[in-house]
């Protein structure tokens, strides 16, 4: 048996996995203490615990922590030499510059001075910051700048981050936001992961724990403390993968989970989730933390409803439950209760709490009821709007290829969520589209993190005049033959993931895909001084084999 527990921020919901089918659902209110509502779900299963062979998790731990601001004081060391000026991208006033410089072919022609590196460190200790990230500029063509200021600093920091482990691509900036938030979120994430840790074991469980990513894929305990940051969008990605499960249709489709806080909205191309090739965005910041092309609104089921200037507004704060369930906010669950569409808790709360908004209007509860939902359904169109004609505007990139350059239009509308069959003929009046909401569409996150398959994406660069390769995410710097090629360079990468498989959290029996190779001749004079080459080599996303689906 396989368990998907998903950690929104108004419901924790858990999926048994059995025999290629659902076994059981549970859903209980998510409370402060996250592992109390991991526990209360996975007791709601109500399973023998000895038979479960996996336990993945959805958390938006990193995200809200990002959001909010809310995670350790961390400092970064960070080396660029000529051109763009890193101080354009610092963050705060624990950032430092220090001397150091690698050209984009990877060689060396400014030195680390020691001494700087000892006084920033000094600084940064008498801070009380117990965390660093080191960024050198071109760290994925030679590391070792990188590597010499961590030899420096491991002794006096309890967490760092390199960037060059952050991804095999270039992207100065990216590589500094995502080195920083990446060691800014460690603390935090090591200590939840330990308390899920203990108390699945407290239950009996003792299975191995995997953590969905921003890219749909999930990877192991061991290494979710090395790059927490790509737990980020993870609620999000379930949301996709979800709707992968329970997809049963080609064509383009557009999924809208709606939550009690937010709308998360994705689209699925021939069933395929398409990527942000760039790298996600999270707090304003971006990053080079693969992901979904997914946005999120403010617009959900307990999104707090008002009236400002006359015009009635639905969120895009959530002020708590519905008045129903004791809240002292109208919310969009209110106005359904008020037209009979849901009857939980104390009706008569929503009624009055309805209609206090329809006297602001001066209009009737039943109309005001019925505006407050298309208002909600208004504000999710306008984004998903807003995505589609956003995603049109670059090359379109599902997991496996790039697309054809025609423009993308949806055909249908996947809802999943709580609210997912209450809102469905609002949805479709919104958008003028076939609304479907399938089977187990109420915990189609969790069954998202429960499928999902382990993933990882390496990147190796080939530099056969200098015969040295480097494959930044883990640590390589070898010699080759002058003579390797593109093709031996794709098999060494495919070894490259099996061998370390363990460390990039992954399990047996993985797919390989090339998603890009390069080969570049280099030129000194008139005559070809060697090849340059690039390749990237991922483990397939998508679901694990044997997932039968459901109708």
């Amino acid at each position: 048996m396989i368990i998907g527990i998903d950690i929104g921020g108004t419901h924790t919901d858990a999926v048994c996995i059995k025999d290629r089918a659902v076994f059981a659902v549970s859903k209980v209110i998510t409370g402060a203490n996250l592992v109390e509502s991991i526990i209360s779900a996975t007791q709601g299963l109500n399973i023998d615990y000895a038979d479960i062979k996996r336990v993945a998790l959805s958390t938006t731990l990193s995200t809200n922590a990002i959001i909010t601001g809310d995670y350790a004081p961390t400092g970064m060391i960070i080396s660029a030499g000529p051109g763009i000026d890193p101080k354009t991208f610092f963050l705060n006033d624990n950032f430092h510059l220090v001397d150091g410089a690698v050209d984009h072919r990877g060689r060396e022609f400014t030195c680390i001075d020691p001494h700087q590196i000892s006084r920033v460190c000094e600084d940064l200790e008498k801070k009380g910051i117990k965390g660093i990230g080191i960024v050198s500029k071109f760290s994925t063509r030679n590391p070792v700048h990188e590597r010499q200021i961590h030899d420096m600093a491991s002794e006096r920091f309890q967490y760092l981050t390199l960037g060059n482990h952050m991804g095999g691509g270039l992207g100065f900036p990216r590589r500094i936001n995502t080195t920083f938030l990446n060691t800014a979120v460690m603390p935090l994430h090591e200590k939840f992961s330990r308390s899920v840790k203990d108390a699945l074991s407290r239950l009996g469980i003792k299975a191995p724990l995997f953590f969905l990513k921003a890219d749909g894929g999930t990877y192991a305990f061991s290494a979710a403390g090395r790059i927490p940051v790509e737990t980020i969008m993870s609620g999000p990605a379930a949301s996709m993968m979800g709707g992968i499960a329970l997809h049963k249709d080609s064509g383009n489709t557009l999924v809208l989970d709606i939550g009690g806080t937010t709308t998360d909205i994705g689209l699925l191309v021939e069933n395929q989730p398409v990527f942000e090739i760039r790298g996600a965005k999270i707090g304003g910041l971006k990053t080079l933390v693969r992901g979904l092309n997914m946005v999120s609104v403010g617009a959900g089921g307990d999104s707090a409803v008002s009236v400002e200037k006359n015009t009635l507004c639905v969120g895009p704060k959530r002020k708590g439950v519905p008045c129903a369930m004791g809240g002292d906010t109208p919310t969009p669950m209110d106005a359904l209760a008020v037209l009979g569409e849901f009857d939980r808790g104390d009706l008569h709360s929503s009624a009055e709490a309805i209609d206090q908004i329809a006297s602001m209007l001066n209009t009737d509860r039943k109309k005001t009821a019925q505006e407050i939902l298309r208002t909600m359904t208004r504000t999710i169109k306008d984004a998903a709007d807003a995505l589609i004609k956003d995603i049109n505007a670059h090359p379109v990139y599902t997991v496996h290829e790039m697309l054809h350059p025609e423009e993308i239009h949806i055909d249908k509308i996947m809802v999943i969520g709580a609210p997912a069959e209450k809102l469905k003929k609002y949805i479709e009046e919104a958008f003028s589209l076939k609304c479907v909401v399938p089977r187990f569409s109420t915990v189609a996150n969790a069954l998202g993190a429960a499928l999902a398959r382990t993933t990882a994406e390496i990147t190796l660069l080939a530099d056969t005049q200098y015969q040295k390769v480097l494959c930044p995410e883990l640590d390589i710097d070898e010699k080759i033959q002058p003579g390797l090629s593109l093709d031996d360079l794709g098999e060494m990468g495919r070894q490259r993931l099996r061998q370390n498989a363990e460390r990039l959290g992954l399990e047996g029996g993985m797919e390989m895909d090339i998603l890009d190779a390069q080969s570049f001749n280099m030129v000194r004079g008139f005559s070809t001084a060697g090849r340059n080459m690039r390749l990237k080599v991922q483990t397939r996303p998508g679901l694990i084999a044997g997932w039968r689906g459901e109708a």
